[in-house]
C-alpha cells in the first residue's frame, strides 16, 4: 500500500512508488562460483579470489563485508533493502537483526570510501556505479 499526500513532492511520490516496486522483486541466494572481475570506479572486485582492490591496492574485508559488497555489486542496478541483502547472502527469508548488515556497510564505507555505497533514504542501499 502506498499513501501519497498532497504535501509530498513529486520526487517523494516517485521514490515511494519505486520502493514498493523494488521490494516486490525476489532476491536469490547468491553463490560466488564465477571468475568475474567487477569494476566500479576505483574499486575492483575479484570474485573467485574474494579480493577487493582500491586504486590497485588490496583492501582486507571480512567474509561478511565481502559478501555484502559482492551482493550490492551483483545487483548494482537495483536498490536493496537490508532484508534483501541478508537473504542474498544467507538464503534465509527472516532476519532477526539488521545490525550485522548495517555494520558491514559502515565498515565497507570506512575502508573503500563513504561514497561507494549510496543510502537511498527510507529504503535501502545501492552500489555507486561511478566514483
Amino acid at each position: 500500500m502506498i499513501i501519497v499526500t498532497f504535501s509530498d513532492s513529486e520526487e517523494q511520490v516517485v521514490e515511494k512508488l519505486k520502493a514498493v516496486l523494488v521490494e516486490d522483486q525476489e532476491i536469490e541466494c547468491i553463490s560466488i562460483t564465477d571468475d568475474k572481475e567487477m569494476i566500479f570506479g576505483d574499486v575492483e572486485i575479484r570474485t573467485k579470489q574474494r579480493k577487493v582492490f582500491l586504486k590497485g591496492k588490496e583492501i582486507e574485508l571480512t567474509t561478511r563485508e565481502f559478501d555484502v559488497l559482492y551482493t550490492l555489486a551483483y545487483y548494482h542496478d537495483q536498490v536493496l533493502t537490508t532484508r534483501q541483502i541478508y537473504k542474498a547472502i544467507t538464503g534465509e527469508d527472516v532476519m532477526d537483526d539488521y545490525h550485522g548488515i548495517e555494520s558491514s556497510i559502515y565498515s565497507i564505507r570506512k575502508k573503500l570510501g563513504h561514497d561507494i555505497i549510496l543510502n537511498i533514504r527510507g529504503y535501502g542501499y545501492q552500489l555507486k556505479k561511478e566514483r
